[in-house]
């Protein structure tokens, strides 16, 4: 393994873990490398390993803070990607990484990112279509335009 330079060199990181890294957070709108460094610092937490670690170490840390911030209303199966639509819809990576490393997170933010969470859909179901009826009548359908083309003002076609 080769340090990676903008991890701190307690933790190793392969090339290839560091940019998945990177990848996984850009999802979460973070762009500057600081912050990028910051967060695989954070996400590696002294660990280093394959690529395929490194995200899954990354995923877990997220969905502890995700679950530590939405609280337990919004756990559950994709709470990652329901948290990561809030936390875009807040940009909340316009606050740096800090705001992810740091242990406590500002109130304001925790009221926002809960009010942005995206309402789950419910599961899609198969069902059959009632039947519908289509009743004709020509000869009523030719009265009623002779009726009302008489009067002023309406259209035949009704």
């Amino acid at each position: 393994m080769s340090p990676c330079p903008s991890v701190p060199t307690t933790s190793w990181a392969l090339p290839a873990s560091r940019s998945a890294l990177d990848a996984f957070f850009r999802g979460f709108g973070f762009t500057s490398e600081a912050d990028l460094s910051a967060l695989a610092a954070w996400a590696l937490d002294g660990h280093g390993g394959s690529q395929q670690a490194g995200v899954s170490l990354a995923r877990a840390r997220m969905e502890a803070w995700l679950s530590s911030v939405l609280g337990a209303e919004h756990t559950g199966p994709g709470l990652l990607a329901r948290g990561r639509a809030a936390f875009v819809l807040c940009d909340g990576a316009s606050r740096g990484a800090k705001l992810l490393t740091r242990t406590s997170v500002p109130e304001d933010f925790v009221r926002a990112v809960r009010m942005a969470v995206p309402v789950p859909a419910p599961a899609q179901l198969s069902s059959v279509m009632p039947e519908q009826r289509l009743s004709l009548w020509p000869f009523g359908d030719l009265l009623r335009r002779v009726w009302r083309g008489d009067s002023p003002g309406v259209s035949i076609s009704r």
